[in-house]
């Protein structure tokens, strides 16, 4: 068994959560940027405005956010004298309230795509760099580590500690296809995607049951747990691989996105999508760790002081002496090569505009992401003014993950050919970081040639057929 790997697993386990930005992002801006063709990756029926858009390699869509349910300044507080308090009291009342973290991220590699057949539909394709991580933290956790197994809220009742992770690093390798229907009134696209996957670490099984003994204050433990990983097994020397292997490492998926838009009315505009159904089976550089004896109780009675100044004696290498330590207690067994699947989250959007005049539009959007039989909602209410094939503006007040202070921007400017935009969901989450536990951005450059648009004068003449029997 390779002790060093376990090591770094079941730390990213029970720790992941504070050695990383962990955010939850709904994409809620980028859905009514009307002059962004990045759009069609929310829902694959929004067909661009240009005739043809080609992104630049690595800069068309960068992305990044962070939401959880606490802030810096919730856990970290300074005087006039610049000490330090850590509340950490009101750091753990926040992960009780609310202990789902999510992250998505994505990085376009190449984007493109055109109009075709007389403009009537419109191909695109693909290639993104994508990060989805979901972390549940107990509120039990927390209250161990920090008020011991005589605090009340555990003391003689037992308590799971036990977080869940889904953490998957892909690649996509899409291509989309919508057209036009009912004379133009409606939209309908679909995008079918290739998925390589890179990185995974997957919890199946998440107990790790604590049972402090009210006569004698021993600590009994119970666990049952069993997580699933991918390339983290030797995972210093992952960049060491063949570059087909990095590539191509033999973790292959498929997913399709869905898509529907209907004109009500002039002014009256719906639409849906449903995105990321699919899986990936893992089969390269598989490591899985389970319990060895499911459901065996064992007894913690604490560490020697002696064991306690040698553990912290190099923080360097506090946190493997702990995992060791766990490990000794715990007896797991590893598993290597064993092949499984893994699902992506999917994500819903439903959406209605109202156009007030040709270039101003106010539009509302329901948003959700389900994971493990658990929906978490999102709700937008954006305007947008624009300028054809010059200007798009949108402002936006957005709730998700409870909170309910987020307002958002975006922009998209075209000089020429040269289209650049920007989106918040939370700009004020940017600028006062410290009292925010949201914000939000991504940014893009493309290429983008606008659909000629026919004047008045350029109308052609209708050609004048003579009526049948005429001389």
């Amino acid at each position: 068994m390779k002790r060093k790997a376990v090591c770094f697993t079941i730390i990213c386990f029970l720790l992941g959560h504070s050695t990383i930005n962990i955010f939850a992002q709904h994409d809620l801006g980028l859905y009514n940027m009307q002059m962004v063709p990045q759009r069609i990756f929310q829902n694959p029926a929004f067909i661009p405005d240009q005739s043809f858009f080609i992104g630049i390699p690595l800069l068309s869509g960068v992305q990044t956010a962070y939401a959880h349910p606490f802030s810096y300044n919730d856990l970290i507080e300074r005087d006039g004298y610049d000490s330090v308090t850590f509340r950490v009291e009101n750091f753990l009342g926040k992960i009780a309230k609310n202990n789902q973290l999510r992250l998505y991220t994505n990085l376009e590699i190449l984007s493109l795509g055109a109009r075709i057949s007389k403009d009537r539909f419109f191909f695109g394709f693909s290639v993104r760099e994508r990060l989805v991580q979901h972390i549940m933290i107990p509120g039990n956790l927390g209250t161990l580590l920090w008020y011991g197994n005589a605090a009340p809220q555990i003391f003689g009742q037992h308590a799971n500690i036990a977080p869940s992770i889904d953490f998957t690093v892909f690649d996509e390798w899409g291509a989309s296809f919508s057209g036009y229907a009912l004379q133009r009134k409606m939209t309908w696209g679909g995008r079918l995607k290739y998925l390589s996957g890179r990185i995974n670490a997957t919890t199946v099984k998440s107990e790790f049951d604590v049972y402090t003994d009210k006569n004698s204050y021993q600590l009994n433990m119970r666990s049952d747990f069993e997580i699933r990983t991918s390339g983290i097994d030797d995972i210093e020397n992952y960049l060491d691989q063949r570059v087909s292997s990095l590539v191509f490492p033999g973790n292959n998926g498929i997913g399709i996105d869905l898509g529907a838009s209907y004109q009500l009315t002039d002014q009256i505009g719906l639409s849906a999508s449903i995105l990321d159904i699919g899986f990936i089976t893992w089969k390269s550089r598989n490591m899985t760790i389970v319990s060895h004896n499911p459901g065996e109780e064992f007894a913690f009675k604490g560490f020697t002081l002696q064991n306690f100044i040698d553990m912290i004696g190099n923080l360097d290498t506090f946190g493997t002496k702990l995992a060791d330590s766990v490990l000794d207690l715990v007896q797991i067994d590893t598993v290597y090569g064993k092949k499984y699947t893994s699902w992506l989250p999917v994500r819903y959007n439903i959406g209605g505009s109202y156009k007030i005049s040709p270039n101003q539009q106010v539009n509302l959007l329901l948003n959700g992401i389900s994971w493990r039989q658990r929906f978490y909602p999102a709700l937008s209410v954006s305007y947008h003014y624009q300028l054809p094939g010059i200007l798009g503006l949108m402002v936006s007040y957005n709730i998700f993950n409870r909170q309910f202070t987020n307002f958002g921007a975006g922009l998209s400017v075209s000089a020429g050919p040269v289209q650049l935009y920007v989106i918040s969901d939370n700009v004020t989450g940017l600028i006062f970081y410290h009292g925010t536990n949201s914000s939000s951005i991504q940014f893009g450059i493309n290429i983008a040639i606008n659909k000629k648009r026919i004047t008045q004068q350029e109308q052609p003449t209708p050609e004048v057929v003579p009526a049948t029997g005429a001389e």
